[in-house]
């Protein structure tokens, strides 16, 4: 990558978490996570249930980077990133429900989260940063219950960007990158709240 589109690239991360009210790292120093109410897990099936979705998280990661390489191909299609998406969206459904039963004082929040879903094909890109991004739709909640929210919110963003762009111009391809690389920043905050 040449040092010019590295630098884009940088500018439209940085650009796109101001915009969303400050730095991922932020966010997590802002989240004590040792002082965070959890729900014991005290069964054998719980704890295979937090494995699984430990493995889920890790799987997502993967699929995310495969998902940013990908942009680099000419010969990638919008469709090709939105099936990528709609994969990461299935996965984050799985440690979403992890973390609803790991943190209850999220479980509402998370559970409106994922109703955006249903909205894919017809909300408009400023309402879904509105609404979801910026929580305008969601009930308010603790800051650990944010984290998690995004491994959701992002990958939906990537697909509505598909939607409105199927040709996936320059612009299109470089939201598409601050978006995934974003919400890679909050994987290991999700992981030290869910699964520790």
């Amino acid at each position: 990558m040449s040092k010019t589109r590295l630098l884009i690239n940088l500018f439209i991360l940085l650009s796109c978490l101001v915009s969303q009210g400050g730095f991922a790292s932020k966010k997590a120093s802002e989240t004590n996570l040792e002082n965070i109410e959890r729900t014991s897990v005290d069964s054998a099936a719980d704890r295979e249930r937090l494995q699984l979705a430990a493995v889920l998280l890790a799987n997502y990661e993967i699929e995310a980077g495969k998902l940013v390489d990908r942009l680099d191909s000419k010969d990638i299609s919008g469709d090709n990133i939105k099936l990528d998406a709609e994969k990461l969206l299935s996965l984050s459904e799985e440690v979403i429900d992890s973390a609803r039963f790991r943190l209850p004082q999220c479980d509402k929040y998370l559970a409106m989260t994922v109703t955006l879903k249903d909205q894919l094909q017809r909300i408009s890109h400023e309402t879904l940063e509105h609404d979801y991004h910026q929580d305008g739709a969601l009930p308010k909640a603790p800051a650990e219950c944010y984290h998690t929210k995004d491994l959701f919110v992002h990958p939906a963003t990537v697909i509505v960007l598909t939607r409105d762009d199927p040709a996936l111009t320059t612009e299109t391809r470089e939201n598409i990158r601050a978006e995934i690389n974003e919400v890679l920043a909050h994987t290991e905050v999700v992981r030290q709240l869910v699964f520790y």
